[in-house]
């Protein structure tokens, strides 16, 4: 079974993007915090999961989602790896985007965190790799 599950906000706005053969495309980052405790005191990480949707939903997505939005996602995880370059990594690729909710006002709003550089790299990677129709790259769902 390949079912993964998390609720969190986007780190920046969605960019529309077209596969060669013309299928609609969206790569975003879901900011997601973990809080956990080491010797009864809190300790809070946050964790940053590469989320790919296909077609209507990446249009949708495109379109009703921006930095700072809460989504629930429930999703296949992929593995892809380029031995040539000894890099690899997971992409979350949902079957289920639920849209829950745009930040609230500017003075109540959660600060949203944002990857460190070695994310940013990362899915620069996935972009070039697999994520925008290199061959090796999944074919969006029906």
């Amino acid at each position: 079974m390949n079912c993964f599950t998390f609720i969190g906000n986007i780190t920046r706005d969605l960019e529309l993007r077209y596969t060669p053969n013309g299928t609609a495309t969206v790569t975003y980052v879901v900011a997601v915090d973990r809080v956990y405790f080491v010797a009864q005191e809190r300790r809070e990480e946050t964790d940053f999961f590469p989320v790919t949707t296909y077609g209507r939903q990446a249009e949708n997505d495109a379109k009703y989602l921006k930095k700072g939005y809460r989504v629930g996602i429930s999703c296949e995880v992929h593995s892809w790896f380029k031995a040539v370059e000894k890099r690899g990594g997971f992409n979350f690729e949902p079957f289920k985007v639920d849209y829950l909710g745009a930040p609230s006002g500017a003075g109540s709003a959660r600060p949203v965190s944002t990857p460190s550089p070695e994310v940013d790299d990362w899915l620069r990677d996935y972009d070039r790799s697999e994520g925008t129709g290199a061959p090796g790259a999944r074919p969006p769902r029906s």
